[in-house]
């Protein structure tokens, strides 16, 4: 007896090893393998940092003071279209080569310019860190990668604002209000911030807001059926009149008689877009209120629903006298492209 207890205790002492070991290749393996894109060993990639809307550039010095720096700053920089003051689509900021190291590397998104027998345009993600979209522009010299730019720079655009939407709604995704108001009225999801509030909320129309210091960031949905907008004709006149229209009856100023129409002075831009595979159609421009004295940004999407025999009208308003509104754009951006219909 005392024999037979002897050996279960020495039997249980290896059980507690190799359950031990066990553990710590699975630990191992897990640190060796995970977060690596690329599929093959390495460390874990961490975490990107950086400012939304913030692009660091990564070149020589003559690049940077060349004609590929140049291009870069008056594209990248270039005024974000539908303000009511001129702010840049990015702000940029310029680093040398030999300072692109260690926790330089994290930046989220980071444009370089380099010098190569080829020239070529590559959109890399998460090499450095995670999330991060770095894009490498080459060529042998200044010439052939000011070219390269010019090119691909519509590409180049697209990658930064789709990675800057991506993350405004990642960080959206912490705290979502759980309204169920959107689904009940139009069968759609959005995710926004637990900070917004139900302005209005009825059959066929809904208004959310946020409250800031300086005035409000908001955002309206309503619908039309499938026969009220005509693409055949001017489109955009359409929608203008709608949303002129809309604003008489939801959205009132702080006087009597005022309410939200859009800005006669500042040209709308129309441009062709998709919003998770739907025909979509987005409009930016300026606001006004009808007899009073206010005015702000907004940036509206028509999107077509066919399997409904509907237009959803998605739109987002800021209104912030005196302060910048290029990231209140954004995030009422990275909110309205996360709609989706439920069947």
């Amino acid at each position: 007896m005392i024999l037979a207890h002897g050996t279960d205790v020495v039997i249980g002492k290896q059980i507690r090893f190799m359950k031990y070991q066990v553990l710590l290749c699975t630990i191992v393996c897990t640190i060796f393998s995970c977060g690596n894109d690329s599929g093959k060993t390495g460390s874990i990639k961490p975490l990107s940092s950086g400012k939304l809307n913030n692009i660091t550039i990564v070149a020589e010095i003559d690049l940077w003071e060349g004609e590929s720096g140049a291009i870069v700053r008056n594209t990248l920089g270039e005024t974000l279209y539908g303000l009511p003051q001129d702010e840049p689509m990015f702000d940029l900021y310029y680093m040398p080569v030999d300072v692109f190291s260690g926790f330089a590397r994290k930046n989220r998104t980071v444009l370089q310019l380099k010098r190569s027998e080829n020239s070529e345009v590559n959109i890399l993600t998460n090499i450095f860190a995670q999330p991060q979209t770095l894009i490498e522009v080459k060529g042998p010299d200044d010439e052939a990668i000011a070219r390269q730019l010019s090119l691909n720079s519509a590409a180049i655009m697209t990658a930064l604002q789709d990675t800057e939407v991506a993350e405004k709604q990642r960080r959206i995704g912490k705290s979502l209000n759980k309204d169920k108001s959107i689904n009940k009225l139009f069968g759609l999801t959005l995710n926004f911030p637990s900070a917004y509030r139900m302005a209005k909320a009825e059959e066929g129309f809904l208004w959310a807001r946020r409250d800031i210091e300086s005035g409000s960031v908001n955002f309206m949905i309503y619908e039309l059926n499938e026969n009220q907008l005509d693409t055949e004709t001017s489109l955009l006149e359409q929608i203008l009149s709608v949303r002129d229209s809309v604003g008489e009856r939801h959205i009132p100023g702080p006087v009597e008689g005022s309410f939200m129409i859009t800005e006669k002075s500042y040209q709308p831009r129309m441009t062709r877009t998709e919003i998770k595979g739907l025909q979509t159609y987005e409009t930016r421009s300026t606001w006004e209120l009808a007899n009073a004295f206010m005015a702000g940004p907004f940036v509206n999407y028509t999107i077509h629903d066919p399997e409904n025999s509907r237009w959803i009208i998605a739109e987002g308003f800021v209104l912030a006298p005196s302060k910048d509104k290029r990231d209140y754009m954004l995030e009422l951006e990275a909110i309205l492209k996360s709609l989706e219909i439920q069947n």
